[in-house]
């Protein structure tokens, strides 16, 4: 074997090796903290998941709470253990939600045995002075004999809540204009009243399929309600409409 061939093998076996070792070094400090690491989990690319804006406004009156089960995820940075441990989750004094009047937690927040993740479930309380203002909770992951904090970029959560309209983070320039052109309050109340749910953007929830949906719903709508009542003026003074 030509000398030269022979070096680069070797040198290439050594380089990936080094690289495997270096690897495994990496992920063996990942994990080798001094207690496994807790976080909340959201999509990556999509900068809204680490809050929701939540309106009973599209509930009937009947309608006095909600459960969400599925919105503050948490995951573990280390191994799954065969007992139950206990993640400290606190409600920020900056809140202005109030726990026990317009939201609720369960009692103990706990990681299952043998289990990385748990969806820990927040309940909503319709309230008479939501009609008139937005709360807003800070639930936040600290440590616990069980936990230390994770990704620091992931250790808070935002809820808002209320039961009026309130514009989408995402609604503001950008993507959502070009499927529902500029924000308007009259323009969010018909697309509301008339999809029957207040995920109409990225951020509240809605895929780029649905908005696709949700556009041509809405010119259909706009052009009967046209038909029947005449222009939709906003409260800026300005016609409703929808990009075609």
């Amino acid at each position: 074997m030509n000398k030269t061939i022979y070096y680069l093998i070797v040198l290439v076996c050594f380089v990936s090796g080094m690289s495997i070792i270096s690897c495994s070094d990496s992920e063996e400090l990942m994990f080798n903290l001094e207690k496994p690491g807790v976080y909340f989990y959201k999509s990556a690319g999509n900068e809204y998941t680490d809050s929701l804006n939540y309106s009973f406004v599209i509930s009937a009156a009947s309608v006095i709470k909600d459960t969400l089960d599925q919105e503050l995820r948490v995951r573990i940075m280390g191994q799954a253990a065969s007992y139950d441990r206990e993640i400290n989750l606190i409600v920020e004094d900056s809140s202005t939600a109030v726990q026990g009047e317009h939201f609720d937690l369960p009692d103990a927040v706990i990681m299952p045995a043998n289990a990385f993740e748990v969806y820990v479930p927040i309940y909503l309380y319709r309230t008479e002075d939501l009609k008139e203002s937005v709360k807003r909770a800070y639930f936040t992951l600290k440590d616990s004999e069980d936990f230390i904090v994770g990704y620091q970029d992931n250790q808070q959560h935002i809820i808002t809540v209320t039961d009026k309209l309130t514009r989408p983070n995402d609604w503001n320039g950008g993507l959502t204009d070009l499927f529902y052109g500029v924000y308007s309050v009259r323009k969010h109340e018909f697309m509301v009243q008339t999809l029957g749910t207040t995920s109409i953007t990225m951020g509240t929830g809605a895929a780029i399929s649905q908005m696709m949906s949700f556009q041509q719903q809405m010119l259909v709508a706009l052009a009967k309600y046209k038909t029947e009542n005449g222009s939709m003026i906003d409260e800026n003074g300005n016609e409703v409409t929808f990009p075609n």
